[in-house]
Parts: structure tokens; sequence; C-alpha cells
């Protein structure tokens, strides 16, 4: 069965703001495991620089917000937060407090709605596809750190399927494989709080009322990997790397009963 290549509907006409997304497609019109991104996919990181008090106010009208470990984000670019995942609001949560705008993904889904495609380009997001087994994406990531850009990435891969637990799912072997090869401090953080804002399968709420939910970020120090730096790169020491960072992750996890909240209004009784 041979091969060829087709370019999706995401090509444009203007290659300054575009991307194409090639896949593989065999001859019975069937995807092929040699799906990837050729991310010729510029974005702009402007609009992020004038959302950001916005949304802190958002935030803080809405939600009982509250941010610790401010003083372990290093002032500068070139580095990598590596949050826990568990609802769409997280990238907000992470990068309101942060000077620089760090680059993001989103599921590439997403772009089919030329609005989101238009604001996320706008907020430095790029798209990713879901559920890809190629190494592209990571590649990507490599190089953009490495030349001194920031970025948020979700060592987990996606959102959590029961996110209010809130249980860290096991990080992915492409998390560790970018932790290890970067020239850059990992910054781990825990979100709790915004599952029950906007949890998987659920619209944005503020539950019982404004202020009714406590949504906690909390930033951890700086990873700098520097015992498995000398490693050489393979599956196993992208596992170490990645399992290090987690357990980081857990470590910033808050102690007491957070996940009890007065989240919702109790339904009357006829």
């Amino acid at each position: 069965m041979s091969l060829k290549t087709e370019t999706s509907q995401y090509s444009s006409k203007s290659s300054k703001y575009s991307t194409v997304l090639n896949f593989q497609k065999s001859d019975d019109g069937t995807m092929g495991p040699c799906d990837y991104f050729n991310y010729n996919f510029r974005t702009k990181p402007y609009l992020y620089a004038v959302l950001k008090p916005l949304v802190k106010l958002f935030l803080r009208i809405g939600w009982r917000y509250s941010v610790e470990g401010k003083e372990n984000i290093p002032k500068k670019t070139n580095l990598i937060f590596m949050p826990n995942h568990v609802s769409h609001f997280d990238s907000f949560l992470v990068g309101s407090y942060y000077p620089y705008t760090p680059i993001g993904i989103a599921d590439e889904k997403l772009f089919n709605n030329k609005l989101f495609a238009l604001f996320a380009k706008n907020i430095n997001a790029f798209p990713v596809r879901k559920g890809t087994k190629s190494l592209d994406i990571v590649k990507y990531a490599i190089s953009r750190v490495n030349r001194g850009d920031s970025m948020l990435w979700f060592p987990e891969g996606q959102r959590h399927k029961n996110p209010r637990e809130n249980k860290l799912n096991p990080g992915k072997l492409g998390s560790g494989m970018i932790a290890h090869a970067i020239k850059a401090p990992i910054v781990p953080v825990f979100i709790s709080g915004a599952e029950f804002a906007m949890g998987v399968g659920r619209a944005l709420t503020m539950g019982a009322g404004p202020r009714a939910i406590r949504i906690k970020v909390k930033f951890g120090k700086p990873v700098y990997l520097d015992d498995l730096r000398n490693l050489p790169a393979s599956k196993d020491t992208s596992q170490k790397v990645v399992d290090r960072i987690m357990a980081d992750i857990e470590k910033l996890r808050p102690e007491g009963p957070y996940m009890v909240q007065k989240a919702f209004k109790k339904k009357k009784k006829r």
C-alpha cells in the first residue's frame, strides 16, 4: 500500500500566518501512523500581554483565586512551565503571572473554528494533533525553548478524565524527552479547584455564585535535573525525567480537603 501526502484545510495563501498540517494518507483513504505537523505557523504574542490584567481581574471577581510561589518564577525567558491539567482554564491560570508570553499548544480540532484560530494565534498558541504518535511536536518544542523561548507544556498530555479526583496521570515520555533535551529550567505547577470551574465536558461556571469556587495555583522552585542531564537519551531516561517532574508537581498539592467545595447550588426539594 503506497502513501501519498495531503495538505489539510489549515493551509493558507499567506505563509506568514499559516500552519500546514500534512498527513500521510494511504490509497484506501485511511490515516496512517506517520501523521505529522509541518510547523509553518506564526504567532503574535501582543494580545496576550493586553489580556493578562483583564484575566486577573476576571479571576478575582468570579472565583476565590489565589497564587503561591510567584517568587519561584525566574524573571527571564527560556523556561518551561509544567502544570497538572484539569481544565481549559489552566493556561490562563499559569500564564497570567508570568511577565512574558509563553508558547502554548491547543488541540488542532479547535482550530476549525476561525474565531478560535485567530484568538489562539494572537495569544502565542499553535495546533497539535491530539494522540499523535509523531515526535515532531516534541522536537519542535525543544528547538523553540533552546532558542530562548518560554513554553507552557502539560506533561500529562491531556486533561484528566475524572478531573474532580485531581489525581495526577502518569507523565508522557515525550514530556520527559523535552525536559531532558532543553537547556532551561522546568517550573512545576499544581492547579486545584479549576476542575470545578471548567472541568472536562462542562461549561465555564462560577458555581453557586461569584467566588463560590476556590481556585489555587502553586508554583514550585525551578527544576534543573542536573543529575540526569548526562544520561544518554533513551526511553528509560525520558521515563526517569518525567517521573521526577510529576513527583515535583505532586509535592505542591495543597494540604487539607480542598476538593470539598460548595461549588453548585443544591436542588430544591419538591
